[in-house]
């Protein structure tokens, strides 16, 4: 049993969505062990780190539009992070996050004006993340569960769809309907601010939304200037599902 925590960054034309796999359930030498405590115990851990190197309370909750914008007084929760200083705090923030399991993350972004099998914009990309989920489950011989940001009930109602009527084409060109039936309860909420793997499936939706409006050539010049289209990059490889990500070399997958 896995459990995906998912959340996105748009500007309604370009979608990114990303989500974090967390191992919940394994069978080990045997025996079925719960083994999503360790995991939740290495984010503490991360967030114990970033609270004595940047100075972020453990209690603060990580937006990737805020961090970026230098907003949100994230310096002792009361102070905003120097301008000069934002990309090397996002950096040092993605790129401790090597705690996560191998593959354990899948970003996919679209951007608006296009369609996939009858869906457009943020439709589309979570219907293309939905496939990519699946895949990865398939791969692992796992089931799963969902959690989402709270406050987008639109994701439930994606999500509901998709366990019923999940369109896939395959390498012929064939289209297949291939639903997520080794996914297990509806569609979860999860408070972001209670949830450190919510958090980070935001912050890594947001660097990737940043890195592909870049090169689309969107992006602000003052945030190219800054490195704030690279910001992605600092994601640990091994976390990435590249896989999934198809030819593309750092993870994400562009619907176009």
């Amino acid at each position: 049993m896995d459990i995906f925590y998912i959340d996105e960054s748009n500007d309604r034309s370009l979608y990114a969505v990303s989500a974090v796999a967390v191992p919940f359930l394994r069978n080990i030498d045997g025996v079925w062990q719960i083994t999503w405590p360790a995991h939740l115990s290495a984010a503490k851990e991360w967030r114990g780190r970033l609270s004595r190197e940047l100075k972020i309370p453990t209690t603060k909750e990580l937006h990737g539009t805020k961090l970026a914008g230098g907003r949100g007084n994230y310096v002792y929760g009361k102070r905003q992070i120097p301008t000069s200083e934002i990309p090397s705090y996002y950096r040092k923030i993605l790129g401790d996050i090597d705690f996560l399991p191998p593959e354990s993350v899948i970003t996919v972004t679209g951007t608006r004006g296009r369609e996939m099998y009858g869906h457009a914009r943020l439709e589309r990309v979570m219907y293309a993340l939905f496939q990519r989920m699946r895949r990865q489950c398939q791969s692992r011989n796992v089931n799963a569960m969902v959690f989402f940001d709270e406050g987008h009930p639109e994701y439930r109602t994606l999500y509901r769809r998709a366990m019923k009527h999940l369109p896939t084409g395959s390498m012929f060109g064939e289209q297949r309907d291939l639903p997520l039936d080794m996914f297990v309860k509806d569609g979860n909420s999860k408070n972001s601010k209670l949830c450190h793997f919510t958090q980070l499936a935001d912050l890594i939706a947001y660097a990737a939304f940043l890195k592909v409006r870049a090169e689309m050539g969107h992006l602000e010049p003052h945030r190219v200037a800054a490195g704030l289209g690279t910001l992605f990059d600092a994601l640990p490889v091994g976390v990435r599902n590249m896989k999934a990500a198809g030819q593309a070399d750092d993870g994400i997958v562009r619907l176009g």
